[in-house]
C-alpha cells in the first residue's frame, strides 16, 4: 500500500508536469503577435552557471558544448574553483568551446571570503570592548547576536555587489551584455563547491537585474542538457510566479562504463525518481539536485549570505549546498517544482567505493536539512514531512529489526517476502512504462532497487554519526587528481567499515533464517561463517581497488 501511495503521488506530478508543459506548448505556439514578439522571445530568457574543479577534460567540453545555440540563454557564467596552473586546463577548454564570446575574469579573493570578512569586520565595529571581550577566541559570525548579524549580512552584500558590479565594468561585461551572447568564465582561489557558486550566483543577480532576465540555470561541470531542457524547465517556471526553483529529470550519460554505472543510472529512476516525485505533487521538493536546478533569482538574491554561512551545530557546512539552497526557498513559502517532462545527463561513479561514498556524501546533507529546520513542514504539509521521515526512520527501523533478529531470533517484525517482490515489481513497472527510454532493461530497474535499498542503512547510521564531516569524499577526475588518489579505499576506512559492518549483519541474519530451517545444530558456526566471509571479502574488494572512476 505504500508503494501504490509512492506512486501515485509520483504520477500526480507526472502528469502536473505534462499539464505544464502542454500550457508552455500553447503559448508558445500562440497566434497573439504582441504577446508573442519575436521569434527568439518566444523562448523564456534566461542565464545558466557552470561551476567545476578539475573537471576530465573531454567531459567538460561536452557539458559546455551542450549549451551553445540553447534557446532563451543569454549569457553563461563558468565558475572554476581554483586558479593554479592546473585549474587553467579548464579555463583553456572554456576559451576553445567559446573562441568569440567568452571574457575572463579572475579574482583573487573569492567573493565569499570578502563578504564574511566584511560582514564580520562591520560587526565588530558595532560592538563594545566590553562586549568584544566576551567573544570566545575563535569566534565565528554565527556567534553573533542575531539582530548585529542581519545588520552584518545586509552591508556586506550591499558592499560585494558594490564590488562585483565593479568588476563586470571593468571586464566590459555590463556595457556590451545586451548585444549577444556572452560567455564569462570566472576563476579564483580554491575553497569549495559553495564558495564559487556564491560568487556565480552574485554575478547572476547583477546580469539579471541589469537586462530583465528572472531566471536562472545551474549546473555541474559533468552535466550536459539537451536543447529542450532550459526552455521546458523555466518556462514552465514561467506560467506560476509563486514557483521559486524547479529541476528537470536526471540521466545518467556513462550508464555503460561498469555495471554500478549501470546500478546507479537504474536507480535514479527506481528510486530517486520517485521519491522526488512524491513531493513534486505537492510543489515542495526538497532538493534540488546541483547538476538540474533552476530558480527564479528574486527568489535565490535574499538569501545568498544566509545559505552560504549556514552552520549546524556551530560546524559550518560544505556538503549540502544544493540542498540547503532549496530549503532557504520553502522556508520563504516560495513552491519548488519537479518537471519530469525535462531532462539533463550527468555522470555517475564506476566504482563501489566512489558510489559508497557519494550516497554517504548525500544522506549526511539529508540529516542536516531533515532536522535543523521543521518549518518547513509546518509551511508545505504532511506529504512533505512523512516523506522525509521515511526517508530516515524506514532503514533505521530496517537496522532495528534486523539487529534484534541476529542477536535474539525475534520474529515479530519479520520481512515479508511478498511485499517485497510486489514493490519491486511495481517499481519496476511504473517506472519502465514511464521511462524505458532512459533505462538499460527491466531488469536493470529490478535489480538496481535491491542495490539501492540493501546497503542504505549503514549508510544512514554512518552519515547520521558524521554529519558535520565537511570532506566532498572522492577526487576530483582530471589526470593529475586522479593519480594523487593512491590510497584507495584506505583513505575512507571508517566509511567503508560502516558499509562492511551492515552488511555483515545483514549476512548473519540470512544464515540464522537459513540455519533455523535446515541445520538449527550449527546455527552460530554458520552466523559466524557468514560474518567473517562477507567483512572479509568486502574489505578485499573496497580496500584493494582504488576510488578512480
Amino acid at each position: 500500500m505504500e508503494t501504490i501511495w509512492q506512486i501515485g503521488l509520483a504520477e500526480t506530478n507526472r502528469r502536473k508536469s505534462k499539464r505544464r508543459v502542454q500550457q508552455l506548448s500553447e503559448e508558445l505556439n500562440s497566434s497573439d503577435v504582441e504577446k508573442r514578439g519575436a521569434e527568439q522571445a518566444n523562448y523564456p530568457r534566461c542565464l545558466a552557471s557552470v561551476v567545476g574543479y578539475r573537471e576530465e577534460p573531454n567531459l567538460f567540453t561536452k557539458c559546455l558544448e551542450s549549451y551553445r545555440n540553447c534557446p532563451g540563454l543569454e549569457a553563461m557564467l563558468v565558475g572554476i574553483d581554483g586558479n593554479e596552473p592546473q585549474d587553467m586546463e579548464m579555463a583553456n577548454i572554456v576559451r576553445k568551446v567559446f573562441p568569440k564570446e567568452v571574457v575572463f575574469v579572475a579574482l583573487q579573493e573569492p567573493l565569499a571570503v570578502l563578504a564574511v570578512r566584511i560582514a564580520e569586520d562591520f560587526a565588530l565595529g558595532k560592538l563594545t570592548k566590553s562586549e568584544q571581550a566576551q567573544l570566545p577566541l575563535d569566534w565565528t559570525f554565527d556567534d553573533l547576536p542575531r539582530e548585529m548579524k542581519a545588520a552584518a549580512n545586509e552591508y556586506a552584500m550591499h558592499k560585494v555587489y558594490t564590488k562585483a558590479v565593479e568588476i563586470l565594468r571593468e571586464h566590459d561585461v555590463l556595457d556590451s551584455y545586451k548585444r549577444s551572447f556572452r560567455a564569462i568564465c570566472v576563476y579564483q582561489p580554491h575553497i569549495s563547491k559553495k564558495g564559487i557558486m556564491f560568487t556565480n550566483l552574485i554575478f547572476s543577480c547583477i546580469l539579471g537585474q541589469r537586462d530583465d532576465i528572472s531566471y536562472l540555470w545551474t549546473s555541474d561541470s559533468d552535466t550536459w542538457v539537451t536543447p529542450e531542457t532550459l526552455p521546458l524547465t523555466i518556462g514552465c517556471m514561467e506560467s506560476d510566479s509563486t514557483i521559486g526553483g524547479s529541476c528537470s529529470s536526471l540521466a545518467i550519460h556513462n550508464e555503460r562504463d561498469s555495471f554500478i554505472a549501470a546500478m546507479g543510472s537504474a536507480a535514479y529512476w527506481s528510486e530517486l525518481a520517485i521519491t522526488r516525485g512524491q513531493t513534486g505533487a505537492i510543489d515542495a521538493v526538497d532538493c534540488q539536485p546541483g547538476p538540474c536546478a533552476a530558480f527564479r533569482l528574486s527568489a535565490l538574491q535574499p538569501n545568498l549570505f544566509d545559505w552560504y554561512v549556514q552552520t549546524s551545530l556551530g560546524v559550518k557546512t560544505v556538503v549540502n549546498e544544493d540542498r540547503h539552497l532549496t530549503t532557504k526557498l520553502l522556508l520563504d513559502g516560495w513552491k519548488v517544482t519537479f518537471n519530469t517532462e525535462a531532462i539533463a545527463f550527468t555522470d555517475t561513479p564506476t566504482t563501489t567505493l566512489r558510489w559508497l561514498l557519494q550516497q554517504i556524501r548525500w544522506a549526511r546533507a539529508n540529516q542536516i536539512e531533515t532536522f535543523q529546520y521543521p518549518a518547513v513542514y509546518a509551511i508545505h504539509g504532511p506529504i512533505l514531512f512523512i516523506t522525509a521521515m521515511n526517508r530516515f526512520y524506514g532503514p533505521l527501523s530496517i537496522l532495528v529489526v534486523t539487529l534484534r533478529y541476529v542477536l535474539h531470533g525475534d520474529t515479530d517484525r519479520e520481512y515479508s517476502l511478498i511485499d517485497l517482490v510486489l514493490r519491486v515489481a511495481l517499481c519496476t513497472s511504473y517506472n519502465f512504462i514511464c521511462n524505458r527510454r532512459h533505462v538499460l532493461s527491466w531488469a536493470y530497474l529490478a535489480i538496481s532497487q535491491v542495490f539501492y535499498q540493501l546497503p542504505l542503512p549503514g549508510i544512514i547510521i554512518y552519515s547520521t554519526v558524521t554529519a558535520l564531516e565537511g570532506g566532498w569524499g572522492t577526487s576530483m577526475r582530471n589526470r593529475k587528481e586522479v593519480q594523487k588518489a593512491k590510497g584507495g579505499g584506505w583513505d575512507h576506512l571508517r566509511a567503508i567499515t560502516a558499509a562492511v559492518s551492515w552488511m555483515a549483519l545483514v549476512a548473519a541474519a540470512l544464515a540464522r533464517y537459513l540455519a533455523t530451517a535446515y541445520a538449527p545444530q550449527w546455527r552460530f558456526q554458520l552466523m559466524v561463517l557468514a560474518v567473517l566471509g562477507t567483512a572479509a571479502s568486502l574489505y578485499y574488494s573496497l580496500l584493494r581497488h582504488s576510488q578512480r572512476a
